[in-house]
């Protein structure tokens, strides 16, 4: 279940348990949660994945950052699925330079970003979003994350002057990078590494607990924090804490996470 269709502005509104306004609050109740297991760290860079494909890991990303940026946060937005690029279709934003231009040393960080407006409804709050989005294709997508600075590569994001208006002194506040699937490939475990945590987005109903667990363990093991779980696509009848369609849980500085419903 997706807050937006493709190329989102805004929040939509709607009515139901089910509708766009719901989803709206869901998205403020994980920026809440999220935020908070952040509190200690200036500049955050948060991994989102999945164990699986399409278990909804792009779109919760790019809500996510819409969030953010109506609740005046400047984030960086980062699309380090090379395999599979979404993101920049989300936004109806270009593709022609990013991640791999700037990793192969063509072009620079700043040279891809693009910056996309949120209007967030009130005069005196102002946000926005930094989209880095993947560039052109490359053959062995596992190797040059490995061998390219990605470490680099974020801080030159952090490090970003906001250039929207009214905000053109101001650095990126956080920054939320779309990666791969956990268990197919190595890509987000090579992310992983580097940044601040990561979110693993579970698919209600579809994805194995099994899968969970080993996408869980794999993370822990690459020394990569797991922030939270989001169960993704969770309706307003199936109770527990957040029945808005996302579920969020976490845990603070030991590595692990809890669902909703306390499954480890």
């Amino acid at each position: 279940m997706a807050l937006f269709g493709r190329r989102p502005k805004r929040l939509h509104r709607g009515r139901d348990d089910g509708s766009p306004v719901a989803q709206a609050e869901a998205f403020r109740i994980l920026r809440t949660n999220l935020l908070a297991a952040l509190s200690e760290i200036a500049q955050p860079t948060v991994v989102v994945t999945s164990s699986y494909k399409n278990e909804g890991k792009t779109s919760v990303t790019a809500n996510l950052a819409v969030s953010l940026a109506m609740a005046g946060k400047n984030v960086g937005l980062v699309d380090f699925d090379l395999r599979r690029p979404n993101l920049h279709k989300w936004f109806g934003a270009s593709n022609d330079v990013g991640v791999t231009d700037a990793l192969l040393g063509r072009r620079t960080v700043a040279e891809g970003l693009q910056a996309i407006p949120v209007e967030t409804g009130v005069a005196d709050v102002q946000g926005g979003i930094y989209l880095l989005p993947t560039g052109p294709s490359v053959e062995k997508p596992a190797e040059l994350l490995t061998t390219g600075d990605t470490s680099y590569l974020l801080d030159e994001m952090i490090e970003h002057k906001a250039d929207l208006a009214n905000a053109q002194t101001r650095q990126i506040d956080i920054v939320l990078i779309d990666t791969p699937p956990v268990l197919p490939v190595a890509d987000a475990l090579v992310v992983g590494r580097v940044a601040t945590g990561a979110v693993l987005v579970v698919q209600a109903g579809q994805t194995p607990m099994g899968a969970v667990q080993h996408a869980k363990n794999a993370l822990i093991r690459n020394q990569t924090r797991l922030l939270g779980v989001i169960l993704n696509g969770r309706s307003a009848d199936h109770g527990g804490d957040f029945s808005y369609g996302y579920s969020y849980g976490y845990g603070y500085g030991d590595g692990g996470a809890r669902s909703s419903n306390g499954a480890e």
